[in-house]
């Protein structure tokens, strides 16, 4: 529509371009009749239509142009509100994982600890029964001696009897 309005333009400006060129070699009079024609057809109702319909395709441009801008805007607001979800989000998973981490490393603290007590006890339980063992081992061997001494001492009693008669 707005290619057809501008052939329109051009060539009635080429008429009245020609036109204004003859009327300069016709005279003044002719001129003042040009200018009358010029007003007379700026006036009609087919420039009026041309001027009117002109208008409101500039009107529907501009309407559409709005409506493209307020898309836009609520297009960058819906990016934006999404760019901030998605933060949070990220926020909390970070959070969740430090969490997660945290309970980890205090859950393997805690193991470690118990084995570390396990074990000291396991050891000291051995050393409780070595102990044990040892002291078994020198009430047995202080029996023997003393069972020993007491046989040596029979012994010296039997031959100082067998001597003796």
């Amino acid at each position: 529509m707005a290619r057809k309005l501008t052939r329109v333009a051009k060539r009635v400006e080429a008429a009245i371009d020609h036109l204004e060129e003859a009327t300069a070699a016709a005279g003044s009079k002719v001129q003042h009749g040009i200018s009358d024609t010029a007003a007379a057809i700026g006036s009609s109702s087919v420039v009026e239509r041309v001027e009117k319909q002109a208008r409101t395709s500039r009107k529907a441009i501009a309407k559409e142009i709005a409506k493209a801008k307020k898309v836009g805007k609520k297009q960058v607001a819906a990016a934006t509100k999404r760019a901030g979800v998605a933060k949070k989000a990220t926020e909390k998973v970070a959070k969740k994982q430090i969490a997660t981490a945290t309970k980890r490393v205090g859950a393997a603290k805690k193991a470690t600890e118990k084995a570390a007590k396990r074990q000291v006890a396991t050891v000291a339980n051995k050393a409780g029964v070595a102990k044990k063992a040892a002291k078994k081992q020198v009430a047995t061997a202080t029996k023997r001696a003393g069972t020993a001494k007491r046989a040596g001492a029979a012994k010296k009693v039997a031959k100082k009897r067998t001597t003796n008669r």
